[in-house]
This record gives structure tokens, sequence and C-alpha cells, in this order.
């Protein structure tokens, strides 16, 4: 029986960070917590030196869990972002976003509660500092939003929170960031060093509401993402990384692509874009499709994002169990068919996040589809097949000018790239392109893998 993922704290190196060296190093974790709107989004943004977190005035944007790396003085840490917490917890959206901002606090090795200078100490301010005390955390108290000096004499008040000095800051406009960077390393434990471990990037993407919180969460072996039947809870990426086999796999939830841009709001729209984001970083992308609904042009159109940037691709057909209970396998299986017939390279498995039924093979499949992505062919092979393409179909031609193929290489991985030099690149035809994919397939799989085809003059 094969061992089951283990969840790690969040590695260094995000997907959106530029260390290529992943997962050298286990580093620590540093939460930030307060009320709606004191701008916990912009202070993570700020710290990590780049937009990573959406940024928006209104009340819960933020959701889920984001991490991203920093650096300050030369020591590495992560930075996660938290939903608004407080005493109001009616509705099963504050609930689960304050229990989600918990989760993060009790993994981390330093919290940083965020204040609002202009309004003051609140209700919730108090309730969050007693809570955080009674938990034994250390605990940074950043007074938000000291545009100017006139407004530091207003951070005195917040002495009587208990939590030491407060440190006057405006995350908007970087005043004080040195400060409270500096008392935040000295309060961070030595660095951990491990050794190297390969890493692959999943992204999990697909419509609005078609369990892909569901299937993190599954993945993960806890709750690492809200889940609810209303659309849209996810708004931001959230990862988690994950260690099966002696490799570490990073998972990206993202919000669900709507069909049209021209609908969104602001919030809605820079999702979106963080979702693009998400594809681009990855190596293998999870598309969700709901099986009950069954897979429609929008679907479609997704997973042809995910072949234009060049990504592995797994189809996973969720709800199974309700397709079951409906009786209608084949159906969907039959629609499925007809919507990908020019896909038939993308591997799909039939999964129930529900029940769990069938996602322990996720994570395997997400390797094999990874090596098949990232597969070199030698070159001698590589011209043994495309003599062979050149018997089985007759090469195009045109105004009495046949294409002949002179040599061929592969030029990079990740995805399968072929260079072949010709005596007429305007010769090859749509479908002689697809022919010699389809020979590509036929003898090395590449399941699951997009192919790239360079065709060249020689000299």
């Amino acid at each position: 029986m094969k061992a089951a993922p283990r969840v790690l704290p969040v590695l260094c190196a995000s997907i959106y960070g530029d260390d290529q060296a992943m997962g050298k190093k286990l580093l620590p974790i540093v939460a930030i917590l307060g009320r709606p709107n004191v701008g916990k989004s912009t202070l993570m943004n700020r710290i990590a030196a780049r937009m990573t977190a959406i940024v928006d005035p209104t009340p819960g944007v933020t959701r889920d869990r984001k991490y991203t790396d920093a650096k300050w003085r030369d020591r590495k840490f992560i930075v996660a972002d938290t939903g608004g917490v407080g005493i109001d917890t009616d509705g099963w959206l504050a609930r689960d976003i304050e229990r989600q901002a918990f989760f993060v606090a009790e993994e981390a090795e330093v919290v940083i509660m965020l204040v609002d200078v202009t309004t003051g100490i609140t209700e919730d301010d108090e309730w969050l500092a007693r809570k955080l005390k009674k938990m034994g955390l250390k605990v940074i108290l950043a007074v938000n939003k000291v545009d100017n000096e006139s407004l530091e004499n207003e951070c005195s008040v917040f002495y009587s929170l208990g939590l030491g000095d407060p440190i006057p800051i405006s995350a908007y406009h970087g005043r004080g960031i040195g400060e409270l960077l500096d008392r935040l390393i000295d309060f961070l434990p030595p660095a951990l060093e491990e050794a190297e471990t390969p890493e692959i990037s999943v992204a999990i993407v697909g419509r609005p509401n078609v369990g892909k919180s569901s299937i993190l969460n599954r993945l993960a072996g806890e709750e690492r993402a809200l889940v609810h039947e209303e659309p849209h809870t996810t708004r931001d990426t959230v990862d988690t990384v994950i260690e099966y086999e002696g490799s570490l796999i990073r998972i990206l939830d993202t919000a669900g692509l709507r069909r049209k841009r021209t609908a969104m709001d602001a919030v809605e729209y820079y999702s979106s874009v963080r979702t693009l984001r998400a594809i681009d970083e990855a190596n293998v992308v999870l598309l969700i499709i709901d099986a009950s609904e069954g897979p429609t042009e929008h679907d479609q159109r997704i997973a042809g994002k995910i072949d234009e940037r060049g990504k592995g691709i797994i189809a996973l057909l969720n709800k199974w169990d309700i397709v079951k209970e409906k009786g209608e396998p084949g159906e969907i299986m039959e629609s499925v068919s007809h919507k990908f017939r020019y896909a038939q390279h993308i591997p799909l498995l039939r999964v129930s996040a529900l029940t769990g039924w069938n996602t322990e093979k996720i994570i395997p499949l997400v390797r094999e589809v990874y090596g098949q992505w990232t597969m070199k062919i030698p070159t001698p092979s590589l011209n043994a097949l495309i003599s062979n393409v050149k018997k089985k179909k007759k090469p195009p031609s045109k105004g009495g000018k046949t294409l002949k193929m002179y040599y061929a290489t592969q030029v990079k991985s990740a995805p399968p790239t072929f260079l072949i030099f010709v005596n007429d690149p305007d010769l090859v035809k749509d479908d002689y392109r697809r022919f010699i994919v389809n020979q590509l397939r036929e003898e090395y799989g590449f399941w699951g893998s997009p192919i790239r085809l360079i065709f060249r003059k020689s000299n």
C-alpha cells in the first residue's frame, strides 16, 4: 500500500518568487491577523515587495489563507495573509474565514496583529488580542495607516491591548516597514537546513463551484481552503505543499474562471488574472469538470488556455457520485469524448471530492504526467521516427514542390518541443502537422502534455 501524502509547512519560493531552488530550506511562517479592512493584504504585498494578494476596499476579499515568500536582512521567511476576524461570526463564511486565520496563527512562528490608527481600538481588536495572548503566541503589534508623523501620537492608545510596544506603520506608503521587519527578524528562530527535494507545481482550475477547493482539501488531508456551494468562495490562489514518495507537490487552488470578463467586478477580474498566472507558473494543471452537469464549452476554452501555455493537463470529472446516483455514466462519458475529441491525449479521471472516491489516484497521475511533460527523446530515435512518418503518409506538396524533412531534434522539454529542418516550411499543412504529433504520441506517449513542432528551412 502506497504512503499517503504528508502536508508540509509552506516551503521557500512560492510560485510568484524568483528563487528557482525550491524546497531547499524549511522556512518560518509569519502570519498577519486583524479585523477586516485594516490593510493586511497591503502589508503582505509590502513585505513581499511585490503584488501577491488582491487589495480592495471591500471587506472580506481575502478569505483563504495565502502564503508567499519574503526576505529581509538576508533572512528568508514565509508571510501569510488571512481573512478578517472579529467577534461577529454570523454566517458560514465569517466562521470559516476565522477558522482559517487561526489555522495560520497556530503554525506560525510570529503573528503580526494589525490594527488601524484611524479607528482606534475596537471591540474586535480587544477580542483578538485576548485570544492571541491566550494561545501563547509571539505577537508583534503593528498600527497601520500612520501616514504622517502627526498620527504617531495616536498610537499610544494601543498599549492597552497588552501586546508590547506598538509599531506605527503605513503599509500603503511604506513608512515604518523597516522597523517592523527588524523586530520580526529578532523574533524568528534560526533557519533549518533541509536536503534539496524536487518539486512539482500543480494548479487546480475550472469554472466556479465545480469543487476545486474540495479537491485541494482531499489532497492535503485537511481543510486548507473554504468549501461552500456559493460560487466564487475562493478569491485568490491558495498554495499547499505535500510530500509524496520523495517528491514535493505544491498545489494551488484558484478562483473559478468565469466565461466573460465584462460582467466581473474588480476583485473577480484580478482573481482571474491570478488564476492565469498560477497556470503560467504550474507544471501540471488539474482541470476540474462538474461531471453532474457534463463538460461545457467553457471547460473546452479553459483547456485551450492551458494548452496555449504549454502545461501538462489532467481532467478530473468531479461529483461522479452524483452521476452514478442518476445512472448517467454512459451519457457523461460520451459527452466528454465528444467535447474533447481533439484532445485525446488528456487523461480523464473520475473522482468524488465529497466521498474521496478515486482521489488517491490524483497525485500518482500528476507525477506520471509531469514525467511525460519533461521527457527528452534521443535524436537518433527521433529521426528514425521521422523516416517512418514519411513512409506511412506521403508528405504534402504544392505547385510541384514536395515537402522534404531532413533532420529532427528535440530542442526543449516542458513542453516537448521539436525542431524539424525542411526544404520549405510553407509546405507543411495542418493535417500533416497533426499526423506527426499523433505519431510522436503513439511512439513515446507524452500523455497529458502538449507537443510543439517548429519547422525551419534547412540551409
